[in-house]
């Protein structure tokens, strides 16, 4: 077990690098309670967002499971000023020992939640990204939280 949480660390910072690579941000947040640790994400690439979290318990099994609360918010202020908001929040089963990092939750296009531009990248604008995962019974919860300002043109 001890070393899985390196394996899921450096599969983090992995992905992490991928998507700044592009100019896109991302981000993660943990929080731990004793040998619990709960994770959330933030990914964005150039036409969607990953906004997942996962848990990780050190005394546990693998075949463990645990529900885990994941909500996902994104703030969009368009160049008249104007914000658009959608939310969305959903339980999940989700194993320990998640390898690869946070993996339930949601992927949102852009054109999904109505944000793209014709070739379906993220439309210019302020975006605010937040994923908040909770864990019910202990209440634990991480925030992960990025702000992103999409210059150019569609």
């Amino acid at each position: 077990m001890a070393r899985i949480l390196p394996a899921v660390a450096a599969a983090l910072a992995l992905t992490a690098a991928r998507a700044g690579a592009a100019g896109e941000p991302s981000v993660f947040a943990a929080a731990t309670l004793g040998s619990l640790t709960v994770t959330s994400g933030v990914l964005v690439s150039p036409a969607s967002v990953d906004m997942r979290g996962v848990w990780t318990d050190t005394k546990r099994a693998c075949s463990a499971t645990r529900r885990l609360t994941v909500k996902a918010l994104v703030d969009y202020v368009d160049r008249a000023g104007r914000t658009h908001r959608l939310t969305l929040t959903n339980r999940f089963a989700d194993a320990n020992c998640a390898e690869g990092g946070p993996n339930v939750g949601f992927t949102l296009s852009a054109r999904q939640v109505a944000l793209a531009c014709p070739s379906g990248a993220w439309k210019p604008g302020r975006y605010d990204f937040v994923t908040t995962t909770t864990e019910p019974v202990t209440k634990l919860k991480a925030i992960a939280s990025v702000g992103w300002n999409k210059s150019g043109r569609c």
